[in-house]
C-alpha cells in the first residue's frame, strides 16, 4: 500500500501490505501494518468494488495500531456483498482510513490493477461508507477475531523440546495414484526457480530429509506473488496464525518436497514455541520440533502442505 495523507507515521512513513483471498462467496483480507502511530483515531480498512457503472466502498473491519505488523479476521461475508450488488472478483481498491468525529483521512491506499491510480473522487466514495449498523457489525466481528487471536497467544505455555527426537518431516498422506504430468496444476520448476532466486536457503532441521529444500522467508508479499505466478492460489495467508509466527520470529519457512510418482508438495513452516502454541489449522498441519535453534524461544514449526498436483492444501 502507498502513503496518501501524511502525518500518520511513527517517525517514518507507515507501511502496509494487504492480500485478499476469496472462497464460498466471502472475501478475507490479511493485513500487515508497520509504523502507523497511535492516536485519537479509529483506523478502518475499506475495500472498494465495482457496482454496475460506479463504485462502492465496504468496511472490512478495524485496524489496530497497537497490534503492529499483523491483522487478521478482516472479512466481508457473502450476504453483505450481495446487499451491495457486487462480488469478490470486482474489488478494485483498498484503503486504510483514520477517523475522528466527523473527519476522515486516508493514510494508506492500494489498487489491485496496475492501470488503476488514485483519484480524489474515491475519497467521496469512501466517505459515503456503509450503513451504520452494517459498519458496526463488520467491525465488531473483526474486533472479536483479533481478541481471540490475542487470547490464544496469552494462553500458550512455553515448553522446551528437550527429550524429543526430530521426526522425519514427510507428508502424513499421499496423493491418489492417478499419475501423469498432464494433471499437475502448479509449475514446480517456476516455483523452485523463483524461490531460489528471491530467498535464502536454510537448514532448519538438523536431521533433514534430502527430499526437502528449505528457504527462510521474511517478505510475505513477495512469497504471495511467487505462489500466484506458479499457480498456487490457496488462501493460506488469510490465516492470522501465520502472521503471528512471522511477527514473533521475523520469518516463516517455504519448502519444496519432491517425492516419487509426482508426489510433490509446496510446504509452509510456521514457527512456534511448542506443539501447544499457535497451531494454524486443526487437521491440515503437523508439528516438527527443532533442537538447538539460534532463534530465541523457537521450538519448532507447524508444516502445512500444498499439493503441486491439485494446488490444494493437504488435509
Amino acid at each position: 500500500m502507498e502513503e496518501l495523507d501524511g502525518g500518520f507515521g511513527m517517525g517514518t512513513s507507515p507501511e502496509a501490505f494487504v492480500r485478499l483471498d476469496s472462497w464460498e462467496g466471502r472475501i478475507v483480507a490479511s493485513l500487515h501494518v508497520k509504523g502507523l502511530k497511535q492516536g485519537p483515531f479509529r483506523y478502518m480498512l475499506y475495500l472498494i468494488f465495482s457496482q454496475g457503472d460506479g463504485l462502492v466502498s465496504i468496511p472490512a473491519g478495524d485496524v489496530s495500531a497497537s497490534f503492529p505488523s499483523m491483522q487478521g479476521s478482516l472479512e466481508i461475508d457473502p450476504g453483505t456483498l450481495k446487499s451491495y450488488n457486487t462480488r469478490p472478483e470486482l474489488v478494485k481498491y483498498a484503503a486504510i482510513t483514520a477517523e475522528s468525529k466527523d473527519k476522515m483521512w486516508i493514510p494508506l491506499f492500494a489498487s489491485f490493477e496496475k492501470s488503476l491510480k488514485w483519484d480524489e473522487s474515491l475519497r467521496q466514495i469512501i466517505h459515503k461508507k456503509a450503513p451504520k449498523k452494517q459498519a458496526e457489525k463488520v467491525s465488531d466481528a473483526a474486533r472479536k477475531g483479533q481478541e481471540k487471536t490475542r487470547s490464544e497467544q496469552d494462553k500458550s505455555e512455553e515448553h522446551g523440546p528437550a527429550g524429543q527426537s526430530e521426526p522425519d518431516p514427510k507428508p502424513g498422506r499421499k496423493e491418489s495414484a492417478t499419475g501423469g504430468a498432464g494433471l499437475i496444476k502448479c509449475d514446480i520448476d517456476k516455483l523452485e526457480t523463483l524461490i531460489k532466486n528471491n530467498f535464502e536457503a536454510s537448514q532448519p532441521f538438523k536431521r533433514g530429509n534430502p527430499d526437502y529444500t528449505w528457504y527462510q522467508v521474511n517478505d510475505l508479499a513477495k512469497l504471495s506473488n511467487i505462489m500466484y505466478m506458479s499457480g498456487i492460489n490457496v488462501p493460506v495467508f488469510a490465516n492470522p496464525k501465520i502472521l503471528v509466527g512471522l511477527f514473533r520470529y521475523k520469518h516463516i519457512l517455504a519448502g519444496l518436497y519432491k517425492g516419487e510418482n509426482f508426489s510433490n508438495f509446496f510446504v509452509i513452516g510456521i514457527p512456534a514455541r511448542d506443539e501447544n502454541d499457535n497451531r494454524p489449522f486443526e487437521t491440515a498441519c503437523r508439528w516438527v520440533p527443532v533442537t538447538g535453534s539460534d532463534t530465541r524461544d523457537l521450538g519448532g514449526y507447524w508444516l502445512v502442505y500444498v499439493s503441486l498436483r491439485s494446488g490444494e492444501i493437504v488435509v
